[in-house]
C-alpha cells in the first residue's frame, strides 16, 4: 500500500506533465481532423473557414479583459485563501460575460443577415463566407465560457481532471467532426469545435459553474475591467500578431493565379504547424503561470519565481525542440501522402515550425511581466513582436516575393527577435543573468534543432537523418529530464 501511495502521489506531483501528455493527445486529435478536412474540402472554403477563425479570435475581446483578469486574479486570490472573493470574482465574470456575447450575437448576426441578404445560395463562395461568419459568434461564445471552465478547473488544482475530460470531450467532438465533415463537407468543419466546446462546458460545469449566481456589481465589473484591460490589449496585439501573416496574404496576394482565399487556405498547413509547434510550451505554460500566481499570492520573491521558470523552461525548451524535428521530418512527406493539394504551403510550414520552436522556449518567461503586473512591459514586448512581423513580413514580401514562404521567414524570424528581447529586458529588468536565461531555453532547444536540420539538409536517405535526429532528440531530452528531477527533488 505505501508503494501504491507513493506511485500515486508522484503522479499528482507530475500533474503539468499528466496536462501536457493529454493536450499532446487532444491535440494529435485535431491534427488528424484538420488533415481530414483536407482532404474533402478544397483550398478556397478552407481559406473562406480560416477567415472566420479569425473574426472569432477577434471577437473574445468583446469580454474587455474582465476574463483576462480572472485568469491573473483568481488563483492568487486561492493562494490567499480568500474565498469570498474568488467566488466574487467568478459571479462578475460569469455575468459581464453574458452581458457582453449576448450583444455581439444579435448585432453581428443583424450584420451578417444585412449584408447577405438576398444573396444567400445566389454563389456557393458567397453561401459560404455567410455560414461562416453567421456561426461565429455562437462559436466565440462558447469557446469563452469553455476556456473561463476549464481555467477554473486548473486554477483549484485539478489539473489531472482537467486533462482527463479535455481528452474524453475531445475524442467525442472529433467523433462528432468526423462524420459531420463526412457528410456534409465545408459545412461540417465548424462541428467540432462546437462540440468540443459544449462537451467542454457540460463536463466542467461541476467544478467550474455550480453555485454560481449573476452578480450585476458594476463598480466591481469596472474594476475587473480596468485591471485586465492592460492584459486584454497584450493579447490583442498577439492575436493581431499571430494574423499578420494572413493579413499580408489578404492585402497583398491579389492578382496572383490564385484568389486570397486559396493562398489563404493553402497557408492553413503553416498554421497547423504553428499550432503544433506551441502546443506543448503554451500548455507547460498555462501549468506554470496558476502555478506561479498561486506562489507569488503566497509570498514567493522575484528569485523564486525566477528559479522556477527556469526550471520550467528548461524541460519545455527539450521538449520543443524534440517536437520541431519531428514535425520537420514528418510533415512534407505527411502533407503528399495525404493531402497532395496542399503542398504548396510545405515549406512555408517548415520554415515557420522553425522560428516559432525558438519562442516557444521563452513563452514560460514572459508569463512573469503578468503575474507580476507588470502591464507596460507586457504591452511594450508585444507591440515589439508585432512591429517585427510587420516589418520582415512585409519587406520579404514587398522586396523579395510574393509567396508564402516569404510570409512565413518573416513571421519565423520576428518571433525568434521576440524571443531574445524578452530574455534581455528580463535579465535588466531583475538584474538576473542574461547566460542563465539563454542557457536554460535556447541551448536545449538548439542542441536538438540545429543537429536535426543539418542531417535533414546532408543526409542523402531521410531515415537515416530522421534516426540520427531522434537520436540527438532523445539524448538532449533525458539530460534535461534528469537535470530538472534531480534539481527539483
Amino acid at each position: 500500500m505505501k508503494i501504491l501511495t507513493k506511485l500515486i502521489n508522484k503522479i499528482k506531483s507530475l500533474d503539468f506533465l499528466f496536462l501536457t501528455f493529454s493536450t499532446v493527445a487532444c491535440s494529435a486529435m485535431s491534427f488528424v481532423f484538420n488533415v481530414y478536412t483536407k482532404r474533402i474540402v478544397p483550398e478556397e472554403p478552407m481559406g473562406i473557414s480560416s477567415l472566420s477563425l479569425m473574426i472569432v479570435a477577434y471577437l473574445n475581446y468583446a469580454q474587455l479583459g474582465v476574463l483576462n483578469a480572472y485568469n491573473r486574479d483568481y488563483p492568487q486570490a486561492l493562494g490567499r485563501k480568500d474565498y469570498a472573493d474568488a467566488q466574487k470574482q467568478r459571479n462578475i465574470a460569469i455575468t459581464f460575460m453574458l452581458m457582453m456575447y449576448t450583444l455581439i450575437f444579435v448585432v453581428f448576426e443583424a450584420w451578417v443577415f444585412l449584408k447577405f441578404n438576398g444573396k444567400f445560395g445566389s454563389d456557393q463562395m458567397t453561401t459560404y463566407r455567410a455560414y461562416g461568419y453567421a456561426l461565429c459568434p455562437i462559436m466565440i461564445f462558447l469557446k469563452s465560457f469553455d476556456d473561463m471552465a476549464n481555467n477554473t478547473v486548473r486554477m483549484k488544482g485539478f489539473y489531472n481532471k482537467s486533462a482527463i475530460i479535455g481528452f474524453l470531450r475531445t475524442v467525442l467532438a472529433f467523433a462528432i467532426g468526423f462524420v459531420c465533415v463526412n457528410r456534409f463537407g465545408y459545412y461540417g468543419l465548424y462541428a467540432m469545435t462546437i462540440a468540443s466546446a459544449l462537451f467542454g462546458i457540460l463536463f466542467f460545469y461541476k467544478d467550474a459553474y455550480k453555485g454560481a449566481k449573476l452578480d450585476f456589481d458594476f463598480k466591481y465589473m469596472k474594476m475587473m475591467v480596468v485591471g485586465g484591460i492592460p492584459l486584454l490589449i497584450n493579447s490583442l496585439i498577439w492575436t493581431m500578431v499571430q494574423n499578420v501573416d494572413k493579413h499580408v496574404i489578404i492585402t497583398f496576394f491579389k492578382n496572383l493565379p490564385k484568389t486570397t482565399d486559396a493562398y489563404l487556405g493553402i497557408y492553413t498547413v503553416a498554421n497547423m504547424g504553428f499550432s503544433t509547434m506551441v502546443l506543448i510550451p503554451m500548455t507547460i505554460g498555462q501549468v506554470f503561470y496558476i502555478k506561479i500566481g498561486r506562489m507569488y499570492g503566497a509570498g514567493a520573491t522575484k528569485e523564486e519565481l525566477l528559479k522556477k521558470s527556469s526550471l520550467f523552461t528548461s524541460l519545455t525548451a527539450a521538449i520543443s525542440g524534440a517536437a520541431c524535428i519531428m514535425v520537420l521530418y514528418i510533415l512534407p512527406i505527411f502533407v503528399q501522402i495525404v493531402m497532395p493539394k496542399y503542398t504548396a504551403g510545405t515549406t512555408a510550414a517548415q520554415i515557420l515550425i522553425v522560428g516559432v520552436a525558438i519562442y516557444s522556449t521563452t513563452i514560460i518567461f514572459g508569463q512573469i511581466f503578468s503575474v507580476l503586473k507588470l502591464n507596460k512591459s507586457l504591452i511594450a514586448n508585444s507591440v515589439a513582436l508585432c512591429i517585427f512581423n510587420v516589418i520582415f513580413s512585409l519587406a520579404l514580401v514587398l522586396f523579395v516575393g510574393r509567396s508564402l514562404n516569404m510570409v512565413a521567414l518573416g513571421t519565423g524570424i520576428s518571433y525568434a527577435l521576440y524571443s531574445l528581447l524578452l530574455m534581455v529586458k528580463l535579465s535588466m529588468k531583475f538584474k538576473y543573468s542574461f547566460l542563465k536565461l539563454i542557457t536554460a531555453s535556447w541551448l536545449p532547444l538548439l542542441a536538438i534543432v540545429i543537429p536535426g536540420i543539418v542531417f535533414y539538409l546532408v543526409c542523402d536517405s531521410i531515415y537515416v537523418a530522421a534516426g540520427l535526429a531522434l537520436f540527438t532528440a532523445v539524448v538532449v531530452c533525458g539530460i534535461i529530464t534528469r537535470l530538472y528531477f534531480r534539481v527539483r527533488g
